[in-house]
């Protein structure tokens, strides 16, 4: 997968579309690994009958040089056939010249026109394809089967008994790595805690997230430490929003958060660091926005709604409509000075806008603070 950045796509120039035989013998490409340092890629073969004898194949992938070079130690491995004695023809890179697209190719072939059978339920990876990204933070970046044209052929396979060559039916022609791509990450307080928010645009191979934490220089020097785990979505191509809360936070002072974002292979990449100033006793009244906002009915999470008190005051916390009609009343309690957080999941309301309103009464005093902030609902 990866990384935790603003991505911008690119197109990627493909050549005419592969031809398939009669019976269609499948190339599939998949990922294997992805990091922001290397990604490679299989190419597996999937024979149109239960047993094929094969003499020799040839797989050409088309990428874009500017973004992606071939690793220069081991450009293309895992070559299925070597342990049948067939000789080696690939060419790691097939056009160095810096204009897309360049091509890698891997070939291999029996040297006396001898064959090794392949099986149907048993499809062999016929190698890895082992690609290094150019650019840090990479983009989303593609690589595609070359297409055969009537004058020149890369992507192909010879059967024993058969003359003519055999085209493959790729599945799919092109296949595209799109790194996790972390849209926003902050944090502030909520209450007794520290709320972390962030967003992703996209995840590929994404395990999930663990969150560190850098406490306030006491006496030493401080360390990251985790201080939580969310689950990631896995392989995505929808935005999603993750909220987390930090409750465990020794006094007041300043913090910095950071993720550290794992993928399925173990690779993890680290996310630009958000600071909060945390104190436990806020100087003034506040009513802090919602989060997420808006409200989604149909995700059925509910939102959250921080709060300061500044003075011991009895607090109200209520929700209206345009209209000025009360729907709902989160909070009537007393309350110490200090922030706090209420969680509200509405039922049977309608979308649009809603105005929350806190009125918190000194008790000392007997004077009144009064907020509001609009929040806005969705289905």
């Amino acid at each position: 997968m990866k990384k935790l950045f603003l991505l911008t796509a690119f197109v990627l120039f493909v050549s005419s579309p592969l031809q398939s035989s009669a019976q269609s013998t499948i190339l599939e490409l998949q990922t294997v690994t992805a990091s922001s340092s290397k990604w490679e890629v299989k190419a597996i073969m999937k024979p149109a009958m239960t047993i094929m004898n094969i003499e020799a194949v040839s797989v050409a992938l088309s990428y874009n040089p500017s973004e992606l070079g071939m690793d220069p130690t081991n450009p293309i491995t895992n070559k299925h056939f070597q342990s049948s004695g067939f000789d080696d023809g690939s060419i790691p890179d097939w056009d160095s010249n810096g204009i897309n697209p360049d091509v890698t190719l891997y070939s291999e072939y029996h040297p006396t026109f001898g064959s090794a059978p392949i099986l149907k339920n048993n499809p062999p990876t016929l190698c890895h394809f082992n690609f290094v990204p150019k650019t840090s933070p990479p983009p989303p970046i593609s690589v595609c089967v070359w297409g055969n044209t009537s004058t020149g052929a890369l992507t192909y396979f010879f059967e024993a008994g058969v003359a003519q060559q055999q085209n493959f039916d790729a599945q799919p022609q092109c296949l595209t790595w799109v790194p996790v791509e972390l849209t926003s990450f902050t944090a502030a307080q909520q209450g007794e805690a520290v709320a972390l928010k962030w967003v992703t645009a996209s995840e590929t191979n994404n395990y999930g997230f663990h969150i560190e934490r850098l406490d306030p220089i006491s006496e030493g020097p401080s360390e990251w430490k985790t201080v939580g785990f969310v689950k990631g979505a896995g392989t995505t191509y929808a935005q999603r929003q993750y909220l987390a809360l930090n409750n465990d936070l020794p006094g007041d002072g300043i913090y910095k958060y950071r993720l550290r974002q794992e993928d399925f292979d173990g690779t993890t990449e680290y996310s630009p660091e958000a600071i909060v100033n945390f104190s436990l006793r806020p100087n003034a009244y506040a009513l802090h926005q919602n989060y997420p906002n808006p409200l989604s009915l149909s995700l059925g999470n509910g939102t959250t709604v921080g709060y300061d008190v500044a003075e011991d005051s009895n607090v109200r916390i209520s929700v209206s409509n345009l209209l000025g009609q009360e729907i709902a009343t989160l909070l009537d309690e007393h309350r110490a000075a200090g922030s706090y957080a209420v969680n509200w999941q509405p039922l049977h309301i309608a979308a649009g806008s809603y105005i929350v309103t806190m009125i918190a009464e000194n008790a000392a005093s007997g004077s009144a603070e009064i907020r509001h902030l609009r929040m806005q609902v969705v289905r």
